[in-house]
């Protein structure tokens, strides 16, 4: 199976995050984006997107991180992998040192620990398990879309160091907790072209 890289926009890159991601809606921004194509019946067709913006925490913000805020794919085998160390080179080049990402615990995970990026934080092991969300006390927030503990992986000259805890929580959750299907909204990019 042949895979290559091929630059994509903001624009298109969030409507296939909206139409391919599992469980998550397209970031309403990003800085950067990279698209994977896959050969196929003698044409190149897109089969992955991964952007990198903006982190959602304010603190990680303030210390100077970006993140990959979404890798989706159409499940063709190594483009999610292709494409996260794609967007990692990225966002390196563009003088970054540390670059987090998040998964929902009971994801494996695989992409980011086969690329190397640490899995150094849990939400769950931080506050306990009635907190399901990243913010804090005294703030008004809508639901989450993926309510539950989020694993922070990552990756950088700067990344803290993986926790031993977190990657054996991580390990037993995998399977153990539900992931919900994305609930269907109106169609946030409809008429933008891919």
């Amino acid at each position: 199976m042949s895979l290559r890289l091929a630059p994509i926009d903001l624009a298109p890159a969030r409507a296939w995050i909206q139409r391919e991601h599992s469980h998550l809606d397209a970031p309403t921004g990003g800085k950067c984006a990279v698209a994977v194509e896959v050969l196929d019946g003698g044409g190149w067709r897109l089969c992955c997107v991964a952007l990198l913006g903006r982190p959602v925490s304010r603190e990680l913000q303030a210390q100077g991180c970006a993140e990959v805020l979404r890798v989706a794919s159409d499940r063709t085998p190594h483009a999610a992998s292709k494409a996260l160390a794609a967007i990692t080179r990225a966002g390196l080049a563009l003088g970054y040192t540390r670059i987090v990402s998040s998964t929902l615990l009971g994801e494996a995970g695989t992409m980011y620990a086969a690329a190397g990026w640490r899995a150094v934080a849990c939400r769950l092991l931080e506050r306990g398990p009635e907190v399901a969300e990243w913010g804090r006390e005294g703030r008004v927030r809508e639901p989450a879309a993926q309510p539950g503990a989020k694993v922070r992986w990552e990756t950088g000259p700067d990344a803290l160091p993986a926790d031993p805890h977190v990657e054996a929580l991580l390990r037993e959750s995998v399977g153990r907790v539900e992931i919900r299907a994305r609930q269907e909204r109106l169609p946030l990019f409809a008429g933008v072209a891919s």
